[in-house]
């Protein structure tokens, strides 16, 4: 239940400290801690468009048959499958989205649709071939990370990632932050419906080993470097993060840093 509130950002911050001491030398909480955190990223994951053979194959199975004597009771059963049928059209052309269709997805009811429907975030170490990360993975101090994104939408989106180490030091991927009083904002990410891998890999400055929290945030305005660094020089949570920028996109890994030899 601990790591639940750990997750959620609800422990204290004493707390937080000494459960990430506990995790980087206790095998089962680490382990239990990624399946946690697996599958809250996989329910955060935007769904996949669906492929254009497969609308085909399903749109081909629902030409009309010429009619046949039927039994008197028929006709009530047909009138059932017309019904599912009309169902499962109506499914396949809001997913298919005719010509004439809005572009953009609308919530029921009206206002401005969660980033998560359409703009996912994936943390990758480079390398020959690069490894998808995961919760719980561990790297060494040394290891470049760089991210991929997929934008679905067509509303503008903007990316900052950055991670903070087990001393609290922060450490910039996107944008880059190398010279202190510069206040770079947070990257456009242009639509893309595939996985696209943001130009460079980084290589953190000097990450103290231990627990690394990383973390993408995506705005639909732009936000400054300064914005994060300016919320004080405690532990970040998400809590903090989602408090801070409620109509954000989230997305916390927790890796292991293991010292270089």
């Amino acid at each position: 239940m601990e790591l639940f509130q750990w997750l959620d950002g609800e422990a204290t911050t004493n707390r937080t400290r000494e459960l990430e001491a506990h995790v980087a030398s206790c095998s089962p909480c680490r382990h239990e801690l990624a399946s946690q955190q697996r599958l809250i990223s996989r329910l955060r994951e935007p769904p996949r468009p669906p492929e254009e053979h497969d609308v085909q194959a399903i749109m081909a199975r629902l030409h009309v048959t010429p009619p046949m004597a039927r039994p008197f009771w028929q006709p009530v059963w047909h009138a059932g499958l017309a019904a599912s049928c009309l169902v499962v059209l109506g499914v396949l052309l809001w997913q298919a989205g005719p010509q004439d269709a809005p572009k953009s997805f609308a919530a029921r009811g009206g206002g401005t649709p969660s980033l998560d429907r359409y703009v996912g975030v994936d943390l990758l170490s480079a390398g020959q071939p690069p490894v998808l990360l995961r919760d719980g993975a561990v790297l060494r101090q040394t290891t470049p990370l760089f991210a991929r994104y997929r934008h679905l939408g067509e509303a503008p989106a903007f990316l900052l990632l950055f991670a903070q180490d087990a001393a609290g030091e922060l450490h910039w991927l996107y944008p880059a932050y190398l010279t202190p009083g510069d206040d770079p904002r947070s990257v456009t990410l242009p639509p893309a419906e595939r996985d696209t891998p943001m130009p460079e890999a980084v290589a953190l400055e000097h990450p103290a080993p231990g627990p690394l929290h990383v973390f993408a945030l995506v705005t639909s305005e732009p936000v400054r470097v300064l914005d994060v660094e300016g919320l004080g020089q405690g532990a970040l949570t998400e809590s903090l993060l989602r408090a801070r920028w409620p109509e954000a996109s989230l997305t916390h890994w927790t890796l292991m840093l293991e010292e270089a030899p």
